[in-house]
């Protein structure tokens, strides 16, 4: 178990659930990854939407259930994002009120200390989602994976874990690739 035991998910669905679990957690690692080589905001935002159903119910299944409350709440904000990346709006209306909602359903969903960690990952991330700039989005990522990686650690989410480091790396990867692909298609003085 963590090293924060926020959860009980033996109680909740037994060892096969945990296990269940803890196996959609690494399912969740592979689909986000691939959102994370999207190259337009639209892209991000339509792979983001399952990797969030996927993480929704490892959550539930490892008993998690800050991580569960917040993702449900991820995966309508995705939505909402995706639909207004395809009618090209833009403003910071719609991110400040999800980011009010991550930090309400944040509060509500109390179930420790560890739950600051995730509430303030996900309220970064939810700001910088409603961007339509995909470097933008990318650098949201840098601010939230280490915030959602540490309580990911304290509920022993492998998933998890794993999910923010492979965030945290593919986000460096485009990145790079980013800014390599411009200043190669500079012209040289």
């Amino acid at each position: 178990m963590g090293i924060y035991k926020e959860r009980n998910s033996v109680l909740m669905f037994g060892a096969t659930g945990e296990i269940i679990g803890q196996i959609l957690g690494f399912v969740a690692v592979i689909i986000g990854f691939i959102s994370y080589q999207m190259k337009t905001p639209k892209a991000i935002l339509s792979v983001e939407i399952i990797t969030s159903m996927v993480f929704t119910s490892h959550y539930l299944l490892i008993g998690a259930l800050t991580a569960v409350a917040l993702n449900g709440l991820m995966l309508v904000q995705c939505i909402v994002y995706y639909i207004r990346a395809r009618r090209g709006k833009k403003g910071f209306v719609v991110p400040a009120i999800f980011t009010s909602l991550v930090i309400i359903v944040g509060i509500l969903s109390w179930n420790g200390p560890s739950s600051v960690f995730i509430t303030v990952g996900l309220a970064i991330y939810s700001f910088f989602m409603g961007m339509s700039n995909a470097q933008v989005i990318r650098f949201a990522m840098f601010a939230k994976a280490p915030m959602c990686f540490t309580y990911n650690l304290l509920v022993f989410s492998l998933g998890g874990i794993l999910y923010e480091c492979s965030v945290f790396t593919s986000s460096l990867i485009s990145t790079v690739r980013y800014y390599r692909k411009k200043s190669y298609s500079k012209p040289r003085s």
